[in-house]
């Protein structure tokens, strides 16, 4: 079975595997040129996922239930749910924040159209 972990805002912040555990998360989003350059082969619908802490504590299981390409000006409500957020702009802000500052050091843009990855997925165990 693939391990994944959840980046927060820093080393020591575990609230998305937390919200994930509590029922809050239900979808991620990553940029595809993120994404397509991740060490480990990417995730396919019905794969199961162990989810590690930062600090290598296995957490629970997740099964990939839904993924799809969209540009970042285009999420949906069921996207925005399932990342917690309670609002479209709430969705941007965090991802702005989360992503522009890397991007733009990768000489990369963020804006509507850059193309991101979503998985939605659900809590196993």
């Amino acid at each position: 079975m693939k391990r994944t972990t959840f980046w927060g805002r820093d080393e020591n912040d575990e609230r998305l595997v937390e919200q994930i555990i509590e029922g809050k998360k239900t979808a991620t989003c990553t940029p595809k040129c993120w994404y397509d350059a991740l060490p480990e082969e990417a995730t396919e619908v019905g794969e199961m996922l162990e989810v590690f802490s930062k600090k290598g504590n296995y957490m629970c299981t997740i099964e990939i239930t839904k993924k799809y390409e969209v540009p970042f000006g285009q999420i949906d409500d069921e996207t925005v749910r399932g990342e917690n957020c309670v609002s479209y702009e709430e969705f941007r802000k965090d991802h702005i924040f989360a992503w522009e500052n890397d991007l733009k050091r990768e000489g990369k843009k963020l804006n509507d159209h850059t193309i991101i990855v979503v998985e939605h997925f659900r809590l196993v165990k």
